[in-house]
């Protein structure tokens, strides 16, 4: 009888130690899943933060996850990375309705050749963030796809920097670079064909005009977004009839220095629209009409055919109605 209580004992004991040893496991389990989960969310807290100072940690189109695009379609018919997720599905929509109506105009205008991927013509993206900390080094002019740095010290930067100590000139310059190197990173055009629009839906007070700063500081309004645009070679010799032309500077005769000269007079057309959209942002136009607007006048502004503006002649008319005159009468004098 005592034999057989002791066996019972001891195998209640049994199943009880082995019981606790299951419940540590699954304790261990779940603490080690918390603290990867933990580890991976930081880490993309990060990288967002990251990416408001430098391009180089903002995410590649291929990053279907840190981009925030959830729709499979969508991803593959808009180029659009939204890591911060401040822009709605129907804002996405809107984009994404203008893009398709303006490649079924051009779908077969190919830019790059016969075998390019459609759909041809130019390439647009869209890069939206929520704000942008101009931080030094956080972008550069020598920064390019090969060589980008993502320098998580920059963080530190950021919590001590303030956009007061920022001028327009400097914060427009980080806007232009950051926007540069997104597209160069992004590798969405085949020959340099393509256009990023690089959107911050917060706009530092250094981008807005006096009559809005002012009407700011009496009301609350919604927020202003601000666009930056890049766009590759291709387009600039589309729109610029002076980019592709090289000058030899020990044969630069008087016509070539005046087409030099016309050139450092030359106003970018797509850079126009860029500051006017920006400014019917001020006047209180929502990102989907802004969006539809840019795309529109981009569409309408590349279609044209751009051409070298005619030099001026430096002989007089007179001189040249008498030469006509006199070769006419040379052929008459052969001919009689």
């Amino acid at each position: 009888m005592w034999r057989n209580i002791g066996r019972c004992c001891t195998t209640k004991r049994m199943y009880q130690i082995r019981r606790n040893a299951h419940n540590t496991s699954n304790h261990l389990a779940y603490l080690i899943f918390l603290i990867s989960t933990a580890t991976v969310i930081t880490q993309i807290i990060r990288a967002e933060r990251l990416s408001s100072i430098t391009p180089c940690a903002y995410p590649l189109l291929s990053d279907t996850v840190r981009c925030g695009i959830d729709d499979v379609n969508l991803r593959k018919s808009v180029r659009i990375c939204d890591p911060d997720k401040v822009i709605s599905m129907s804002e996405i929509e809107v984009i994404k309705n203008k893009l398709d109506t303006i490649y079924s105009r051009k779908n077969k205008s190919c830019l790059c050749g016969f075998d390019q991927k459609k759909p041809c013509w130019f390439r647009f993206g869209f890069a939206f963030l929520s704000r942008m900390f101009p931080v030094e080094s956080g972008v550069s002019h020598f920064y390019s796809r090969e060589f980008c740095p993502t320098n998580k010290s920059l963080l530190s930067y950021k919590k001590s920097y303030t956009l007061m100590d920022s001028t327009r000139e400097s914060i427009i310059n980080y806007g232009k670079n950051f926007a540069r190197l997104l597209r160069e990173r992004w590798l969405m055009g085949e020959c340099d064909e393509d256009i990023l629009f690089f959107i911050l839906l917060k706009r530092p007070s250094q981008l807005m005009r006096r009559s809005t700063l002012s009407y700011l500081a009496s009301r609350t309004v919604q927020q202003t977004p601000y666009i930056f645009a890049s766009y590759g070679s291709l387009v600039r010799e589309k729109i610029d009839p002076y980019h592709s032309l090289s000058f030899n500077d020990f044969s630069i005769n008087q016509q070539q220095q005046q087409q030099q000269q016309q050139q450092q007079h030359y106003i970018d057309p797509l850079q126009q629209i860029v500051e006017s959209e920006n400014v019917n942002f001020e006047n209180g136009y929502s990102l989907k009409v802004v969006t539809e607007n840019l795309l529109d006048r981009f569409e309408a502004t590349l279609s044209q055919e751009y051409t070298l503006p005619h030099s001026r002649n430096h002989i007089p008319d007179w001189a040249t109605i008498v030469f006509i005159i006199c070769a006419l009468l040379c052929l008459l004098m052969l001919i009689g």
